[in-house]
């Protein structure tokens, strides 16, 4: 590259736009909508190039080449061959088909073969090697006769185009090889419904014509007198090129106009959109735009092989600081790589004549590389690839002894006066609600274990603290209109319900009237909105619910005792023009009775604080393992903090691995904040939580623990499937787990921690493993049923992918899986809790007792992306005596007994702490908190010793 520094500032544009793209594009808003994203990202950058061509003289090369003396001295030969006529529309139309190419891939990225793009160097200098031509260079000197063989050789084999091919084979082979490094989903390509060999050969004919496009483009522009028309010239293909994408975006949207007509559009959406369309627009021409002028200042390969080299070093360094962990098992693999890239990367700039690499002489980042490989070289050896104890191990004792603390937490008070003081000191100085002394004593008779820690009423009504009282009521009013919403009303001390048509309905509405009714007489007259179905419906921006909980934080601030209330006067409230109060603004909105997958992954997004990793966009990279997603809540592999777990805003891949977020939302889902009572939610939702009796009976476990079969087991019947889409299918949570056991591919790979013997003592190591080889030594039966004739879709597809086994007794085993359902939690959680089998959860839903329960202590979390379900089991199953995996036999005992005493501490607990008894406590707190929220004089309402 030329030494000037105009040259190195198209350079440092490059590369700095193209690595932070490189990071940003992993989530991404504009995913969702790829043909409008890609048209607005062309034309845009279309404009910018037009515009900075009004700046060319302060570009770099503004005098163009044919403005120069070196083609008046002969050194045109630099020059690429002249174009063609038909070049720029053949770009156009390349550009167009390349766009679709990338949709395609995109569309079955799991199927997808990782690295294929590293390769694009080597087409661009398997093009040079056949277009190689001899400069003839014009001297006055005498030949020299004499001179060295082995010095005529040495300037041979670096001026060689053959050199040049093979030390960029070499460092993009290396660059392709940090592929096999990464961690893939289980979000799996399917045979029945992917065609895995048609995506690879479409990755590989997008490459060609990446090749193509830049070879054509580098004689276009490099042919053009100045700067000033390369960047017209850019600016008009690009232009032209979203013209063509532009046709093919209205094409799909007439295509696939199958959503309901005459939704309004959600709030949010559309400025989150465009604001991701204008910055990634701005980082796009930026790349564009350098790209263009550095190649014509020196060929086309250079900055591609620049830009690949990079980010193959870049993943090298992230896998060797890996080194040790579950992400990579290897010590020697990582380095081999790192040397190839760094090895191939010199040979090549020797190849390539290039003394200067951006603003690095060749010679100073020799040493740099030489000085990362030895230092990772040191890093690897030095690493602990050992580990002492079972992170299970720990995770057990540490969450036992937070269990206890928990507890002693939750039942500070044993006298009124205590409870009063303790109440008082959690929430920021506010009395309790008026007849807080009746549920005191109602808890004490009902020997309920928690008298103190209700914090999930408190997040639950916190944000109705900031909206009045006449916004509370119409959107009660409006629930009332709404399908499958029961209406429990309670006057004068007595509790009813509106009499639903569906008989499951108003069973689940007479247990909680019944209930109610235990401690009606002592609740004000109000009326609550049921969710009667099974998924929450209540979705608000967070920027509203922080608005709603600021303008109640300072409205409860004025809940002071009432002795001072008394010497203060009356404060004054909150104006209906207050900027804080935004209810007038949020009850204008029309719910939506359907809502597609798309549009419900972007709406939690919003209801996602921003600066979070949902909030920043799409997730749309399925076929790879989000680290960064797992990172907070885990404790290496395993599952270490299920609060933050529950949390999706930092986890934003699990929008696509569960059922949840893959089928369309078919009931009325409302941005605004209605007063709506449901039995289970996400964290995403602002349903306020109520304990609801399901109408289903569950048979007494009478078998003791080791009565039952050393078993991993979890069935559902299929009829609960019959929503079903490819989204589902292939990244369903259901879905995963059975392909996982049953379909895993030859070439799948899980991280299992294995026992190992190191310096005569019993230690722990992670090893990359086959899943099939996995699952061999372990009991897992995971499957579908059927029982009826399978004559809709979803059960045929359904049957063709996994195929259908005898339904069996979940309760015969020792560990039984529980995954949530479609719409709501699992239904066997509390029966399974009752029974002497171990709990093994994966839930992303709430419950009222959601947070009495601690993982590792009365069940066993597994995260949801089953990364981890190998490890886990295997710590409790055992792996001595079980086959041979890796081709060594297994030394790992089972922890059967932390099994028992798991399967033993969930059942007393449940026992104790999920009674009915425990439901109704619950529920009289918080319809005492929710009586003074509703009410006019809430500001001076509260119970007062």
């Amino acid at each position: 590259m030329a030494r000037d520094g105009g040259s190195r500032l198209t350079a440092v544009c490059f590369l700095a736009s193209y690595i932070w793209l490189s990071c940003s594009l992993q989530r991404h808003s504009l995913i969702d909508q790829p043909l409008l994203s890609t048209f607005l990202l062309l034309f845009i950058s279309g404009a910018i190039a037009f515009i900075a061509s009004l700046f060319s003289k302060w570009l770099p090369g503004a005098d163009g080449r044919f403005d120069s003396e070196a083609v008046i001295k002969g050194m045109q030969s630099s020059l690429p061959h002249r174009p063609r006529r038909f070049y720029i529309p053949c770009i156009i139309f390349l550009i167009v088909f390349r766009i679709v190419i990338i949709h395609t891939v995109i569309r079955d990225f799991q199927c997808a073969t990782e690295g294929v793009e590293a390769f694009l160097p080597v087409l661009l200098a398997a093009h040079e090697f056949f277009s190689h031509r001899t400069p003839q260079i014009v001297s006055d000197e005498p030949e020299d006769m004499w001179g060295s063989p082995l010095e005529d050789f040495k300037n041979w084999l670096i001026s060689s185009p053959i050199t040049l091919l093979f030390s960029t084979i070499l460092f993009s082979y290396g660059v392709f090889m940090v592929g096999d490094f990464t961690t893939r989903s289980t979000y799996f390509c399917s045979t029945l419904v992917n065609r895995g060999s048609r995506t690879v050969f479409t990755q590989w004919l997008g490459v060609f014509i990446d090749a193509v496009i830049l070879i054509m483009l580098w004689r276009v522009l490099s042919w053009a007198r100045t700067t000033k028309s390369r960047l017209r010239t850019l600016g008009g293909i690009l232009i032209l090129a979203s013209i063509g994408v532009s046709f093919l975006w209205m094409v799909s949207r007439v295509s696939q106009h199958q959503e309901i007509i005459g939704h309004n559009p959600f709030r949010g959406i559309g400025s989150l959109y465009f604001f991701d369309v204008s910055s990634t627009a701005l980082l796009v021409s930026t790349l564009i735009i350098s790209t263009a002028l550095w190649f014509c200042d020196s060929t086309v390969l250079e900055p591609t092989a620049i830009a690949v080299f990079t980010s193959g070093l870049l993943a090298s360094i992230q896998n060797v600081l890996l080194i040790g962990s579950y992400q990579q098992t290897s010590a020697d693999q990582p380095l081999m790589v790192l040397f190839i890239i760094s090895v191939g990367f010199i040979l090549f700039t020797y190849a390539n004549d290039m003394r200067w690499i951006v603003v690095f002489k060749r010679v100073f980042l020799m040493l740099l590389l030489a000085s990362i490989f030895v230092t990772s070289a040191i890093f690897a050896v030095v690493r602990n690839k050992h580990l002492d104890r079972h992170p299970v191990d720990e995770l057990v004792y540490r969450n036992r002894v937070e269990a206890d603390r928990w507890l002693r937490h939750a039942t500070v008070s044993t006298t009124l006066k205590l409870a009063v003081t303790e109440y008082k000191d959690r929430h920021q100085g506010r009395d309790p609600p008026p007849n807080f002394d009746k549920w005191f004593e109602f808890a004490q008779q009902r020997k309920s274990v928690v008298i103190d820690r209700f914090d999930q009423i408190e997040r639950d009504i916190l944000p109705f603290w900031g909206m009045e009282q006449r916004k509370i009521q119409e959107g009660l009013e409006r629930l009332k209109g709404l399908p499958d919403i029961g209406i429990i009303k309670i006057v004068g001390g007595k509790a009813s319900h509106n009499q639903p048509i569906d008989p499951m309905q108003k069973v689940v509405l007479d247990e909680a009237v019944s209930m109610i009714s235990t401690f009606s007489r002592h609740l004000p007259d109000m009326s609550i909105a049921i969710n009667l179905k099974e998924r929450p419906r209540v979705l608000v921006p967070w920027d509203d619910i922080h608005r709603y909980i600021m303008a109640g934080s300072r409205s409860r601030l004025q809940i002071l005792p009432y002795r001072a209330r008394k010497s203060q006067g009356d404060e004054p409230k909150l104006a209906e023009g207050n900027p804080i109060d935004v209810s007038k603004t949020v009850l204008g909105s029309v719910a939506q009775p359907y809502v597609p997958p798309q549009k419900f992954r972007q709406l939690e997004a919003l209801a996602c604080p921003p600066g979070s990793a949902a909030r920043g966009g799409v997730h749309w990279d399925v076929r790879d393992f989000c680290s960064s997603c797992v990172k907070p809540h885990s404790e290496g592999q395993f599952l270490e903090d299920w609060e933050m777990f529950l949390d999706p805003c930092h986890q934003p891949d699990i929008f696509r691995l569960h059922d949840l977020h893959t089928i369309p939302h078919l009931h009325d889902l409302h941005q605004d904040l209605l007063p709506l009572f449901s039995r289970s939610k996400t964290d995403s939702f602002n349903d306020i939580l109520i304990p609801l009796i399901q109408p289903v009976n569950h048979e007494r476990d009478e078998t003791g623990f080791s009565q039952k079969k050393d078993i991993v087991f979890w069935q559902e019947d299929v009829k609960d499937s019959r929503v079903l889409t490819p989204l589902s299918l292939l990244g369903g949570h259901r879905c995963r787990l059975v392909h996982l056991a049953n379909n895993a591919s030859a070439v799948d790979e899980v991280s299992m921690l294995l026992g190992v013997q190191a310096n005569g003592k019993d230690k722990f190591r992670y090893e990359e493993t086959r899943v099939k080889e996995a699952n061999g030594p372990l009991p897992f039966e995971f499957s579908f049923t059927n029982v009826e004739q399978c004559g809709y879709p979803s059960c045929q597809v359904i049957q063709q992918e996994f195929g259908f086994k005898e339904p069996s007794r979940a309760l015969d085993n020792r560990y039984i899986m529980l995954l949530d359902t479609a719409d709501g939690p699992p239904p066997d959680l509390l029966p399974t809790l009752r029974s002497n089998s171990v709990p093994v959860l994966s839930s992303i839903f709430r419950e009222w007792y959601t947070e009495r329960l601690m993982p590792w202590v009365h069940f066993v979390p597994i995260d949801l992306r089953y990364h981890a379900l190998h490890s886990t089991m295997a710590y409790f199953i055992g792996l001595k005596n079980r086959g041979t995996i890796n081709g060594r036999p297994q030394l790992t005992e089972g922890r059967q007994e932390d099994a028992r005493w798991i399967a033993e501490q969930g059942r007393k607990w449940a026992d104790k702490a999920i009674r009915r008894e425990d439901m109704e406590v619950y529920m009289f707190r918080l319809l005492l908190e929710w009586g003074r929220v509703i009410d006019e004089n809430r500001d001076n309402l509260g119970f007062v010793l």
